[in-house]
């Protein structure tokens, strides 16, 4: 059973409902949780008189809120999803952080407008305080499936113990909504003592990896080039034509990021794809 808690917001939450619903895990619940957000400065929720302005302004919120709850309900009914619903007030990220580990949930999804590098780096958002506090897997959809019968997908993978642990995790979900996948490797020559022994032994883990997703039915191809991580997959994303990448990662605070950077925090928060990032 996978159990995902899913952001319903105002106006991007339809994104993530439809991949949720293209991807056909084999057993699924959906937790619709809509946070009522303070619009004063200090985020406090303080005790109004009936008929206070703002009052009724927190009550339209309110009213708001529970109708694109019932609406995103609606849209999940029948896709195999056992659905249930909540509101909160507070700061989302936070409260779909907490509802998740609450629920026991391996997955938070939220819809997404796509940002620039430029725009993530001094802009917050839902995306990007889930990639940086958030213990569970993340699915940040940032547009809707091209096609609901047969998802394309390309998993990235560094072939490191934690990347191993998060297919086999992936795997163990069964989303029957994936029909094609390429698995994809990126070597950085100058990051690597022997890029061409290394080479190898990429193409022949993502070739057995492909071999276990064909007898599962999935159309599967593998490829391993040369060049920086997110040019790699920005190029792989646009010849395939793909709904989804998928890859492993840990959370990562601002300081490693700044340091270290973060292909996968900058494919949640910056780049136009939708994105599954897998955590153990």
């Amino acid at each position: 059973m996978v159990k995902v808690v899913v952001g319903i917001d105002f106006e991007n939450y339809q994104k993530a409902i439809a991949l949720l619903k293209a991807l056909r895990f084999e057993q699924a619940e959906a937790h619709l949780l809509h946070v009522v957000e303070s619009i004063f400065p200090d985020k406090s929720f303080p005790s109004l008189s009936e008929g206070h302005p703002m009052a009724e302004v927190f009550a339209e919120m309110e009213e708001r809120g529970q109708a694109e709850l019932a609406n995103a309900a609606a849209l999940i009914a029948g896709s195999g999803y056992v659905a249930t619903t909540e509101r909160l007030k507070g700061d989302p990220a936070r409260r779909l952080i907490e509802t998740a580990t609450r629920r026991n949930a391996d997955l938070i999804a939220v819809g997404a407008q796509p940002k620039t590098a430029w725009e993530s780096l001094f802009y917050g958002s839902i995306s990007k305080a889930l990639s940086s506090s958030a213990e569970q897997s993340i699915l940040v959809a940032k547009s809707e499936p091209k096609s609901t019968e047969a998802l394309t997908a390309v998993l990235a993978t560094d072939h490191s113990t934690y990347c191993d642990q998060s297919i086999e995790k992936f795997m163990s979900w069964k989303a029957h909504g994936v029909g094609r996948l390429l698995i994809l490797t990126a070597i950085e020559a100058k990051a690597v003592a022997d890029a061409g022994e290394w080479k190898e032994m990429a193409v022949d883990k993502n070739q057995a990896l492909c071999d276990r997703f064909s007898a599962l039915g999935i159309e599967c191809q593998s490829r391993v080039t040369e060049g920086r991580a997110q040019q790699v997959i920005a190029s792989a994303m646009k010849e395939t034509a793909s709904d989804l990448l998928i890859m492993g990662a840990r959370g990562h605070g601002f300081w490693d990021r700044a340091r270290l950077g973060s292909v996968s925090h900058f494919e949640l928060v910056a780049s136009p794809h939708n994105v599954l990032v897998m955590r153990v």
